[in-house]
C-alpha cells in the first residue's frame, strides 16, 4: 500500500514539474498576464538576450522572485540583471533552468545608472 501511495505521489510531482514550463500560467503577483515565454507579446520593443543561468539570487523580502540574475549568452558574454517587483518566472523555476542547463530569455531595459533591469524572464 505504501509503495502504491509513493508511486502516486511521484506521478503527481512529475506532472507538476512538466506543467511548470508550459505556457498556461503566469507568475505575476496580483495580475493576469500571458505565461512563460510570452515576453515578445508583453514587451515587443525591448531588447532581449537568451542564455544559460550562472547565478540567481532571491529577493530578501520575497524569496519567490529574484533580485539578481547572471546569464551567459551563446557568444560567451556575461549579462547581469536586477529585478524590481517581478521578473517573470519564480526563483525556483530559474534554479531548475540553471540545474538542467536549459536557456532563458530576458527582456530588459537599461536603468539610469547603467544597470540592466529585467522586465520579463521566459523559457
Amino acid at each position: 500500500m505504501a509503495t502504491l501511495v509513493a508511486a502516486g505521489l511521484l506521478g503527481v510531482i512529475m506532472l507538476a514539474a512538466l506543467a511548470g514550463c508550459g505556457t498556461g500560467g503566469a507568475d505575476t503577483p496580483g495580475a493576469s498576464t500571458p505565461g512563460h515565454g510570452d515576453g515578445d507579446a508583453l514587451y515587443p520593443k525591448l531588447p532581449k538576450v537568451t542564455g544559460h543561468i550562472d547565478l540567481v539570487e532571491a529577493q530578501t523580502d520575497n524569496p519567490r522572485y529574484f533580485s539578481r540574475l547572471l546569464i551567459t549568452d551563446d557568444a560567451g558574454q556575461s549579462w547581469e540583471f536586477r529585478s524590481e517587483d517581478w521578473g517573470g518566472v519564480s526563483v525556483g523555476h530559474l534554479k531548475d533552468h540553471q540545474i538542467q542547463g536549459t536557456p532563458v530569455t530576458v527582456w530588459y531595459e537599461k536603468g539610469a545608472d547603467g544597470s540592466l533591469l529585467a522586465r520579463f524572464v521566459g523559457d
